[in-house]
């Protein structure tokens, strides 16, 4: 089976810091073809997305092109906040998969409410980001995957330490099903996690070794932010990324059932 997480950048290609807000009234088309072509061209059994585009504007549809496109034909989504980077449209996460979605539970990390003003005099506040847990049925045998996208920290001068809270809903949703065939794909926007929640140390392993963004508008080189979390029962066998438009790229792994 192959999964992949994938963090778009709300589609638009371009990264921005509080200091210097970059705004664009429509998304890149050719990002959306991109998303479509890398999906068949890898042809991807499951794939988690972050600052996914739910709502474009009326003639544009991100989800209707992978349902149209793809041979990923269930989906669930959870919408959280306006998009910062163009105009109108409503962000969030989502997972996308061939095999029927059985069920679906939607969360939020805790929101620390930060609050930064910028050098142009503009104050930004910290929005509700989500976290999907869903069961997907697979040749009879049922995993759970949860993915998420965590608060971004280092825009607002704070650090993931400053609110470890922020990450208890993952940590419960984790401790809740680690006895199932468990998947847990998302950008955590930490290079720390296992130190941040060490109630996850042994119940889950990060399959991927390396940094899976590029050069971040923080300034930091790349950095570990994306994950691959599974436990016991499952096996990876093959783990890789992908360059793509956006500034993370595309973190992918084959996994299996570990009889």
């Amino acid at each position: 089976m192959k999964i992949a997480t994938w963090n778009i950048n709300e589609c638009v290609g371009i990264t921005c810091d509080l200091d210097n807000q970059k705004t664009t009234d429509i998304i890149n088309i050719k990002n959306i073809e991109e998303i479509i072509n890398k999906i068949n061209e890898y042809d991807f059994d499951i794939i988690c997305f972050q600052e996914y585009p739910t709502y474009i504007n009326a003639q544009v549809s991100l989800t209707n092109e992978i349902l149209n496109k793809t041979s990923l034909k269930y989906y669930a989504e959870k919408d959280t906040y306006d998009s910062y980077l163009f105009n109108g449209g409503r962000v969030g996460v989502s997972i996308f998969s061939k095999y029927k979605i059985l069920d679906t539970y939607y969360t939020l990390f805790n929101n620390p409410h930060m609050i930064k003003k910028s050098s142009s005099g503009n104050v930004y506040y910290s929005f509700d980001k989500g976290i999907i847990k869903t069961i997907i049925r697979i040749d009879n045998i049922n995993y759970t995957i949860i993915t998420g996208h965590a608060m971004a920290f280092a825009p607002f001068d704070k650090t993931e330490f400053d609110y470890p809270d922020s990450y208890k809903p993952l940590e419960e949703l984790i401790e809740t099903y680690t006895n199932d065939n468990l998947i847990v794909l998302g950008d955590f926007n930490t290079e720390k996690l296992f130190q941040i929640i060490p109630a996850i140390k042994g119940k889950v392993v990060d399959v991927i070794n390396g940094p899976t963004t590029k050069d971040y508008y923080e300034k930091r080189g790349e950095v570990h932010m994306d994950y691959i979390m599974v436990n016991s029962q499952i096996k990876s066998s093959c783990v890789y990324k992908i360059d793509n438009f956006s500034d993370h790229y595309i973190m992918c792994a084959d996994i299996s059932k570990d009889m």
